[in-house]
């Protein structure tokens, strides 16, 4: 009798320097709802409610994917929260991921990490290395640049150069 052995789990880091304080960072990811507020490619986040579990997000994509993800911890303290993916598209299990605000004190900017590990389901072994590029490429450094963007300041306002109407 053959054993079977579990697939390692695989993991995915992406990391982005924000050039604003860690608090006002915070405020802007640390609710579990908050990603259409920085992230280009969420739509929408709602609240599910399962008495058997915690808090309960369903996410929509603009490709109109959609995930169901509950929030295991949230730590407003140490400007983190971790969650667990429930449903979605993406052939992975015990998918738990974690995001993090840190203050880099010397220069008052902001470091936000995300990351996730997982495993990928039986069949799909072979897709391990490109899942791992398509969540840290296209869906979490895709998200943090998004968010980095959102403390932008606003371009400057070029002047229209005035025309001559008439000769």
């Amino acid at each position: 009798m053959q054993e079977r052995r579990e697939a390692p789990m695989a993991e995915v880091y992406a990391s982005q320097l924000i050039q604003a304080p860690a608090d006002v960072v915070w405020d802007r990811v640390g609710g579990f709802d908050g990603l259409p507020r920085w992230h280009p490619g969420v739509i929408s986040s709602e609240r599910v409610t399962r008495p058997e579990s915690g808090p309960l997000r369903r996410l929509t994509t603009r490709d109109g994917e959609v995930y169901l993800e509950m929030q295991l911890a949230h730590d407003p303290q140490a400007r983190t929260y971790a969650y667990k993916m429930l449903e979605g598209p993406l052939p992975v299990r015990d998918f738990v991921a974690k995001l993090r605000v840190t203050p880099v004190t010397a220069t008052g900017q902001t470091f936000v990490e995300w990351q996730a590990t997982f495993q990928v389901t039986p069949g799909h072994e072979g897709e391990t290395a490109a899942l791992c590029q398509w969540i840290r490429e296209e869906f979490y450094a895709r998200g943090l640049r998004g968010l980095a963007h959102t403390f932008l300041p606003p371009p400057p306002r070029v002047p229209v150069p005035e025309r001559e109407w008439r000769r």
